[in-house]
């Protein structure tokens, strides 16, 4: 339930659930008798409704950081292959090249093969192997001077940083909410409408569209729950923003040594 066409049959089936269910009680009890129970329903809509809008509060708002934090490791992990790619520009023009070559590669894993897959979420497998790849080619590196020996240890700590994100974001990725919450949230939404039935009026395309309202708001509230549960699919999904804009901006730089680093007296020539 990812997608607006999800929420829209999302909506009819609650309505007509819920319209199907005023129309069986209202045939079945007369006004009068439920007129009787207003006092005892009123109580019992009050701590039902209270309860459920309170769990169903909290859920919305835990799926709503991990949407946030799905985020926040696409960020920090692009970020990453962004320092992997400038720092090794100071390296020996074995290892420079070889490195960078590896963060395209990486990159162009998670944008064309990764994402997708998160999408349908599938196991992810491709990925790791440039992974790896790029992390033994930092760990090769043969520092030639004291500088490039402090270049491969910023060149680990951002490899270790961007293993962590990496992680996080395929963790996130693949897991989702248990079959078990979905039937609380499912028995609470159909208790509290059940519940709105002992309101009975005497128009009852009134209390309808009353009704209808109330399962409108109940099926788009768990809507937005399943949305936002799933970071990389459906109509709220994350794209590889950040990773398109490493590929355009940063990678596009050409593999030759920094200027400043080049023997001043041979620059003075």
């Amino acid at each position: 339930m990812y997608t607006l066409g999800h929420a829209a049959l999302l909506i009819v089936v609650f309505v007509s659930l819920a319209l199907a269910g005023q129309w069986l009680v209202n045939h079945s009890f007369k006004q009068e008798v439920l007129e009787k129970h207003h006092s005892a329903g009123e109580a019992m809509m009050g701590v039902v409704g209270t309860l459920f809008a309170v769990l169903l509060g909290f859920m919305i708002a835990s799926a709503m950081d991990k949407y946030n934090d799905a985020r926040m490791h696409d960020e920090q992990e692009a970020s990453n292959v962004a320092s992997v790619f400038r720092v090794a520009r100071g390296l020996s023009d074995i290892d420079r090249p070889r490195i960078r070559q590896l963060c395209r590669e990486y990159v162009d894993d998670v944008i064309n093969s990764e994402w997708p897959k998160m999408e349908r979420r599938e196991k992810i497998n491709h990925g790791w192997e440039t992974y790896q790849k790029l992390w033994e080619s930092v760990v090769a590196t043969v520092p030639e001077n004291d500088r490039q020996s402090n270049l491969q240890q910023g060149l680990i700590s951002s490899m270790q940083s961007l293993g962590e994100h990496r992680r996080a974001r395929i963790l996130l990725a693949q897991t989702s909410m248990q079959p078990a919450l979905w039937v609380i949230v499912g028995l609470g939404a159909a208790i509290t409408i059940f519940l709105s039935y002992i309101f009975a009026s005497e128009f009852p395309k009134i209390q309808g569209m009353m009704t209808t309202l109330v399962a409108t708001a109940m099926a788009l509230n768990i809507w937005m729950l399943s949305a936002y549960s799933h970071p990389y699919s459906g109509e709220l999904k994350i794209q590889p923003t950040m990773f398109l804009l490493l590929k355009d901006a940063i990678l596009t730089v050409p593999d030759t040594p920094s200027r400043y680093l080049h023997d001043p007296v041979e620059t003075a020539k």
